[in-house]
């Protein structure tokens, strides 16, 4: 059970992102502190170089231009007795490598002076420090060697034991300070990452509600971090459109529980009287005539539900493209001049020579034949009907206006609705589904649809596009 849950604990995302931050925050205190300790080190190592070349070098150096090399010799032997052979010696050599004078040096063992010598013979440099191993390997010394005279090198050797002492107390700081921060971050980053998880969480609650069936439910937006409130907003837009697929799924049920009633019970009762008799070959002819009739308009009405849904689902994922509008137009005026020209009513149109427009072409043909259907359904004999589109302020804008009946205030706001018909309408026949759809690819393709009509007048409907 413990290892079930250490194992789930490390493929959180909390978890992991705590790891993170504390080894971030742990790698930049390590940098910094190694930088610091550094620091610390070349100015403790130059200070001590400084207090040899000025304080030893430059001393000894003036002491042998006043008492010469066995006065300086004398004055080395009596600096050195009273201290510790084991932190500091002294050595005179000549160019030729020979030691001249030397201090107690049995605790620094054989420090090889060669290579020294011979820069300092070629005059690349007058003094060089080194850092070297005492003989028993436990410590280290810092030696500087420096010519103070004609053929005269001096060398003095100086243990480091104090400054690693100093040195030592700041390692050690380190690590304690390095282990607090640890600690520290590991807490900061814990805190961290569940501040940045959150709002996460807060997602996922509100999925596992909806997933019970709170559709209702969206994510919070306010006191979010940028990347987490730009999830909740493409998250509550993807809810809205599943929730308007859900609300159009659950209307076609209703409408189809109501609507296709009337025409499944003419189906069967064809049927049926069909069957009470004796009927003759034709008879049974005509009642499969009739039969596919009802079917046929079964078929359109379901698949102009669906096409309605889809579009405003906006799942209809038909491909955009380029063409003239005023063609489109003309093709649909040409389709219903005949009937047009039956009823005795003059369908006129207003139209450029070409209007180019970006968009689904089918869509635009589907909005254009059902609203200029619907004018000549319903304008009586003799009236009119015109057409006329135009490009203005970087819009689109096409006007279908006829002299039809009309349409009465009470009814006005509801001709978009699905199966809406008006009184005056109802006579003509159809189920209300062609301006519902019109509206529905007029939306999908980012355009508005407007109506203004007076009763026994006519009415006028105008689209707007903007391209």
């Amino acid at each position: 059970m413990f290892l079930k849950k250490i194992k789930s604990l490390e493929n959180s995302l909390l978890f992991r992102l705590t790891v993170l931050y504390t080894l971030a925050f742990t790698l930049l205190a390590i940098i910094g502190f190694g930088v610091f300790y550094y620091q610390v080190y070349v100015a403790t190592m130059d200070r001590i170089d400084e207090d040899l070349l000025e304080n030893e070098i430059e001393y000894y150096s003036a002491y042998l231009a006043r008492s010469g090399l066995e006065g300086l010799k004398k004055r080395l032997i009596e600096d050195a007795e009273p201290e510790d052979p084991q932190e500091e010696f002294y050595r005179i050599i000549d160019f030729n490598g020979n030691v001249l004078a030397v201090s107690d040096m049995s605790a620094w063992g054989p420090v090889d002076i060669t290579d020294v010598v011979l820069k300092l013979k070629r005059n690349e440099i007058n003094h060089i420090v080194q850092t070297i191993t005492l003989a028993d390997g436990d410590g280290k010394a810092r030696m500087i060697t420096a010519v103070i005279g004609s053929d005269i090198i001096l060398q003095i050797g100086e243990t480091l034991e104090e400054a690693d002492e100093y040195l030592e107390i700041f390692r050690n700081l380190f690590a304690i300070l390095t282990g607090i921060l640890i600690i520290a971050s590991t807490f900061i980053g814990w805190y961290l990452a569940k501040r940045a998880l959150r709002d996460m969480a807060d997602v996922t609650q509100t999925a596992e509600e909806i997933s019970r069936g709170s559709y209702d439910r969206r994510v919070e937006l306010k006191g979010q971090f940028k990347e987490i409130e730009k999830l909740g907003r493409t998250f509550n837009a993807m809810l809205d459109r599943i929730q308007i697929l859900l609300r159009s799924m659950k209307e076609i049920n209703d409408n189809i529980a109501h609507d296709l009633r009337s025409p499944l019970a003419r189906i069967r009762g064809i049927a049926e009287m069909t069957l009470t008799d004796e009927k003759s070959i034709n008879d049974y002819k005509d009642m499969a005539v009739n039969t596919i009739e009802e079917c046929d308009s079964l078929i359109e009405m379901i698949n102009t539900m669906l096409d309605i849904t889809e579009a405003e689902a906006g799942v209809n994922g038909s491909t955009d493209e380029e063409f003239n509008i005023v063609a489109v137009i003309k093709e649909a005026c040409e389709l219903f001049r005949p009937i047009a020209d039956e009823k005795g009513i003059e369908l006129t149109y207003s139209l450029p020579d070409n209007l180019p427009f970006i968009g689904s072409k089918k869509k635009m043909q589907r909005i254009v034949t059902n609203i200029l259907e619907n004018a000549i359904k319903y304008t009586p004999e003799r009236g009119r009907v015109a057409v006329s589109a135009k490009s203005e302020n970087g819009q689109i804008r096409i006007v279908f206006n006829d002299t039809g009946v009309g349409i009465s205030d009470d009814d006005l706001p509801h001709i978009f609705e699905r199966f809406y018909r008006c009184d005056r309408s109802r006579p003509q026949g159809g189920v209300g589904l062609g301006l519902s759809l019109a509206k529905a690819y007029t939306d999908a393709m980012n355009g508005f649809i407007s109506v203004t009509s007076s009763v026994k007048k006519g009415s006028t409907f105008e689209l707007s596009f903007v391209q």
